[in-house]
C-alpha cells in the first residue's frame, strides 16, 4: 500500500492543490482522493470495532476501524460514560448493526473510508464529519496591514504583546536542531496536548522526513530554542506541519511562544514568496480549541484531501438534550466539496420559521461556506451568503 498510496497522499494531492484550481485540477483532486480511499479499502481489516456507551442521558454506538475512538467519546460525552459493550464485527453486518441499534434509541457514530456509505430512509438524522479539515490564510502576499486586518482583534492584541517578550526565530535545517525539537518540543508537547483523545505521535523516521523536504521554523528565547514548527513550501503555498513546546511548557505558552510562532513562520513564508498559508489539521468542530485559535488568523476552511476516514452519525430519534449538545459541538459537515456549519432544528420548531441570520454570520466568519440544516424530517438544507 505504501507504495502507491502515500505518494498519491503526501505528493500528488499537495503538488495539485497548489497549483492554479481550475476545473481540470479540481477533477484531478477528486480522482487522487477516490484512488487513495479505493486503495485503502483493499487493506482495510474487515472486522471492525464496535462499543457502546451509555451517559445519563443518550447513549452512542460506535463502528469503526478504531482511528479516533477516545476523541469521539471525549467528544460526545462531556464526563466519561459507562462502556457497556466492546465486541468486533465485519464489515457486511455494518448496515444491520446501525438499523438495530437507532431502533434502541442510540446515536450510532461509524467511522470508515468515504467511499463505505450507507442510507436509511427510516432515520430522521444523518450527517456526515471530516476526520479533520485545513485551515487556509489566503493571500498572505498582499500588505501585511490587509492581513492583520483580517484577523479578529483579539490575535491582532497578541501580536502586538510579541515585541516585549524577547522572542527571535530561525529557519533551520540543521539535524542536531531536529533531534532537539522531536525529542524536547514535539513528543512532550503533543502528548500533553491531547491527553485522553487517542492522538497517534508520528514516529522519528517519518517526521525526519518531513524535516528533510522543507526545514524548521525555530524560536527562541533569548538564547535558548523553546519552540518550533515543521514546515515546507509547495510552490506558493507554505504548509505547516508538525509543532512543539520545550517539555510542553505552558508558561511558554501564556507568554504567546504559540502566537510568536505562527507570526514568524507567516513572516518568512512571505519573504519565500509564498501566497497561501496553510496552517494545516483541525478537527472539524468550531468549538475545538485548535480550530479556533487558527480561526482568529482570518483562515477559511476546506477539506483535508488525503484524509480517507469520516465520521457518520445516524439516529432514529434525537434526545432533545443530545441534539442541543451536538449543535453546542458545532460540527463541520460538507457537502460537493465545501465546508459548512451544521445545526440540528429542533422539531418544535418548524425550519421554515426559525431565523438564521446571527448561524449564517457566525459560519462566516469562521471562515466556513453557510451553514447545512438538518430538519425536523431529517431533510437537508443548505444555506449560504449567495442564497440569502
Amino acid at each position: 500500500m505504501q507504495y502507491w498510496i502515500h505518494p498519491i497522499e503526501s505528493q500528488l494531492i499537495p503538488r495539485l492543490e497548489s497549483g492554479r484550481q481550475t476545473r481540470v485540477h479540481t477533477t484531478l483532486i477528486k480522482l487522487a482522493d477516490w484512488c487513495a480511499d479505493l486503495g485503502r479499502i483493499t487493506v482495510l481489516d474487515l472486522r471492525l470495532d464496535v462499543l457502546r456507551w451509555t451517559g445519563p442521558d443518550w447513549s452512542v454506538t460506535y463502528i469503526g476501524e478504531g482511528e479516533s475512538i477516545e476523541a469521539i467519546r471525549t467528544i460526545l460525552f462531556p464526563d466519561p460514560p459507562k462502556l457497556y459493550g466492546n465486541s468486533r464485527a465485519y464489515l457486511w453486518h455494518v448496515p444491520g448493526l446501525i438499523k438495530n441499534q437507532t431502533e434502541a434509541g442510540d446515536l450510532v457514530v461509524s467511522e470508515l473510508n468515504k467511499i463505505l456509505q450507507w442510507s436509511f430512509d427510516e432515520l430522521t438524522t444523518f450527517f456526515e464529519v471530516p476526520g479533520f479539515i485545513k485551515q487556509v490564510l489566503d493571500d498572505i502576499d498582499q500588505p501585511l496591514d490587509n492581513i492583520l486586518t483580517s484577523m479578529n482583534q483579539s490575535m491582532r492584541r497578541k501580536i502586538r504583546k510579541l515585541e516585549g517578550q524577547g522572542f527571535t526565530y530561525e529557519f533551520t535545517h540543521n539535524k542536531e536542531d531536529f533531534d532537539f525539537f522531536y525529542y524536547r518540543m514535539y513528543l512532550p508537547y503533543i502528548t500533553l496536548r491531547h491527553k485522553g483523545q487517542g492522538m497517534v505521535l508520528d514516529d522519528y523516521e517519518s517526521t525526519l522526513k518531513d524535516f528533510l523536504q522543507g526545514g524548521m521554523i525555530l524560536i527562541r528565547d533569548g538564547e535558548d530554542p523553546v519552540c518550533g514548527m515543521l514546515c515546507h513550501m509547495e510552490d506558493d503555498i507554505c504548509r505547516a506541519l508538525q509543532m512543539g513546546v520545550l517539555d510542553a511548557n505552558f508558561e511558554l505558552v501564556k507568554r504567546g511562544i504559540n502566537v510568536a510562532l505562527w507570526w514568524y513562520m507567516l513572516l518568512w513564508a512571505r519573504d519565500q514568496g509564498a501566497k497561501k498559508f496553510d496552517f494545516g489539521s483541525s478537527r472539524a468542530q468550531i468549538s475545538d480549541g485548535v480550530f479556533n485559535f487558527k480561526r482568529q488568523w482570518g483562515t477559511r476552511v476546506k477539506l483535508h484531501n488525503g484524509i480517507h476516514t469520516q465520521w457518520s452519525f445516524y439516529a432514529k430519534v434525537l434526545p432533545d438534550k443530545l441534539r442541543e449538545y451536538l449543535n453546542e459541538l458545532e460540527f463541520i459537515t460538507s457537502l460537493d466539496g465545501m465546508c459548512y456549519e451544521l445545526m440540528l432544528i429542533d422539531p418544535k420548531e418548524p425550519s421554515g420559521k426559525v431565523d438564521l441570520s446571527t448561524d449564517l454570520q457566525h459560519a462566516a466568519a469562521n471562515g466556513l461556506a453557510g451553514l447545512v440544516v438538518i430538519s425536523e424530517k431529517g431533510e437537508k438544507q443548505v444555506i449560504s451568503q449567495t442564497s440569502n
